[in-house]
C-alpha cells in the first residue's frame, strides 16, 4: 500500500472521528452544564490513565514484531494472554487507587466504569493492533471509528428518551469500545488464535516495556495539567478545560495520530538507511506543516466558534483553547518524532525529552498558575513542549543525519509527485 493513500484515508478517519469526538463534546456541554461535564471528564480521565499505564504498550509491540516479519501465527494468542495478564493487574492496581484517591460521591461509579472499561479497552488495542502491523490500514481505521461513532449514537439516543446523565454517557462510552472488541474477536478467531507461546510473550513484553518507557513519560507529562485541574481547580473549571482542549487538539487529532499510525509499521519494515531518512523528512515535514495551518486557523476562530458550539457558559475557556492551540504545534512535533524514533529502535529519546518537558512544566506551572488559573496550565504546556522539540530535533540529527531545516519541511520532489499522484 502506497503511504499517501494510507496516510490521507487515516487523515480522513482522524476527521471523521473529530467530527464525532466535537459533537459529543457539543451535546455533553451544552446538556450537562460545566459542573457535571467536568465530573464525567475526571471518571473517564481517571479510567483512561489507568489503561494507558498499565497496558505496557503491548499493541505497539506487537505491531512492530508482525511489521518485521517476526510475528508468527501463535503471536496473537501470546499478545492476547499478555493483554488479559496485563488487565488483571492493572484492575487491581486501578481499583485500589481510587479506593484511596477518589472522594466517595464518585468512587463507586468510577470502579464500576473502570471494571467494564479496561478488560475490553486491553484486548480490543490488542486485536487492532495485528491489523496496524499488517498495514491494513482500512480495517484499521473502521475499528478506530467505532467507539466515538457509538458513542455519538448513544447520546442522541439517551438525549431523545430523556435519559442522558452522567452513568449513562459512561455506558454509551464503553459500547464502542465493547463492539471493537467484540468485532475484532469474532474475526480473529475466523484466522484462528493459537496457543500462547512463553518466548513471544516474554518478548512482546520486554518490547512493550522498552516503548513503555516512552509511553509512560509521555502519559505522566500528558496527563499533568489533567491531574492538576482535578486537583486544585473545581469541576466546572475542568468542564471548561476539556472543552478547550477538545476544541484546541484538532490538528493534533489530525495530522500527528495519522502519520504515526502509517509511518511506525512503515519505518519498521524499512531496511535501508535511506528509505528511513526518506520516510522520516516527509512524514516529519509533512505533519509540521498541516498542523502549524490547522492550528494557526483554529485559533483565529475560536473567540466565535467556541462559545457558539458549547454555549456562553464556556466563554472563560476561549484564551485557554487559543493558547493550547499554540501549544499543539510543537506537541504535533513531539508525538510524531517519538513514534519515528521508536521504529527506528531508540526508544530512549522520547522519554528523556517527555521527562525534560515535565521538568519544565511543574515549576512554570507553579508560578503561572496562581497568576492565570487555567491560562497558567496552557501557558506552560506550551513551554515544555518547545523543550522537548529542541531535544528532539537534535536526536533526530543524530539519527538519520538531516538539518533542522529538513527536519521540518519535507523534500520538494516528495511534494511535487504527490500532487502528480493527486491530480492524476
Amino acid at each position: 500500500m502506497k503511504s499517501l493513500p494510507a496516510w490521507s484515508g487515516s487523515v480522513a478517519t482522524n476527521v471523521v472521528n473529530l467530527g464525532f469526538g466535537i459533537a459529543t463534546g457539543v451535546l455533553a456541554a451544552r446538556l450537562l452544564g460545566p459542573q457535571a461535564r467536568g465530573e464525567l471528564a475526571e471518571i473517564q480521565f481517571w479510567a483512561g490513565a489507568i489503561a494507558g499505564i498499565g497496558i505496557c504498550s503491548l499493541p505497539s509491540a506487537l505491531s512492530f514484531f508482525i511489521a518485521r516479519g517476526q510475528g508468527s501465527v501463535s503471536m496473537s494468542g501470546s499478545a492476547l494472554a499478555c493483554a488479559l495478564a496485563l488487565a488483571t493487574l492493572s484492575l487491581t492496581c486501578g481499583l485500589a487507587f481510587i479506593a484511596f484517591a477518589v472522594g466517595p460521591d464518585q468512587r463507586n461509579l468510577q470502579m464500576l466504569y473502570l471494571l467494564f472499561f479496561l478488560p475490553a479497552n486491553f484486548i480490543a488495542l490488542t486485536l487492532v493492533a495485528i491489523d496496524h502491523g499488517r498495514q491494513d490500514f482500512t480495517r484499521y481505521n473502521f475499528y478506530r471509528l467505532l467507539p466515538q461513532s457509538t458513542y455519538l449514537v448513544g447520546m442522541l439516543v439517551l438525549w431523545q428518551q430523556s435519559a442522558l446523565n452522567i452513568p449513562t454517557l459512561l455506558a454509551a462510552s464503553w459500547l464502542g469500545t465493547a463492539l471493537v472488541c467484540a468485532g475484532r474477536w469474532r474475526l480473529a478467531r475466523h484466522n484462528g488464535i493459537s496457543v500462547p507461546q512463553i518466548r513471544e510473550m516474554a518478548a512482546l513484553l520486554r518490547t512493550g516495556i522498552e516503548f513503555h518507557a516512552t509511553a509512560f513519560a509521555g502519559i505522566l507529562f500528558q496527563n499533568a495539567d489533567r491531574v492538576i485541574c482535578i486537583t486544585y481547580f473545581t469541576h466546572a473549571d475542568l468542564g471548561r478545560y476539556a472543552v478547550a482542549l477538545a476544541l484546541s487538539g484538532a490538528g493534533l487529532g489530525i495530522v500527528s495520530s495519522a502519520t504515526s499510525i502509517v509511518l511506525f509499521p512503515k519505518l519498521a519494515a524499512a531496511q535501508s538507511f535511506a528509505a528511513r531518512r526518506h520516510l522520516v523528512r516527509n512524514a516529519l515535514g509533512a505533519s509540521c506543516i498541516v498542523a502549524l495551518m490547522i492550528n494557526a486557523g483554529i485559533a483565529l476562530i475560536i473567540p466565535l466558534l467556541l462559545p457558539f458550539l458549547f454555549g456562553y457558559e464556556y466563554e472563560e475557556a476561549v484564551s485557554v483553547a487559543i493558547l493550547l492551540c499554540i501549544a499543539q504545534i510543537p506537541m504535533c512535533f513531539v508525538q510524531t518524532a517519538t513514534v519515528a524514533l521508536r521504529a527506528l529502535n531508540d526508544w530512549r529519546a522520547g522519554p528523556y525529552a517527555q521527562l525534560a518537558a515535565l521538568v519544565v512544566f511543574l515549576p512554570s506551572a507553579a508560578v503561572l498558575i496562581p497568576q492565570f488559573g487555567l491560562n497558567g496550565i496552557a501557558a506552560s504546556l506550551m513551554l515544555s513542549q518547545i523543550v522537548a522539540t529542541g531535544l528532539l530535533l537534535r536526536r533526530l540529527q543524530v539519527c538519520t543525519g538531516l538539518g533542522f531545516v529538513q527536519c521540518v519541511t519535507p523534500e520538494f520532489s516528495w511534494l511535487v509527485e504527490r500532487l502528480r499522484w493527486k491530480s492524476a
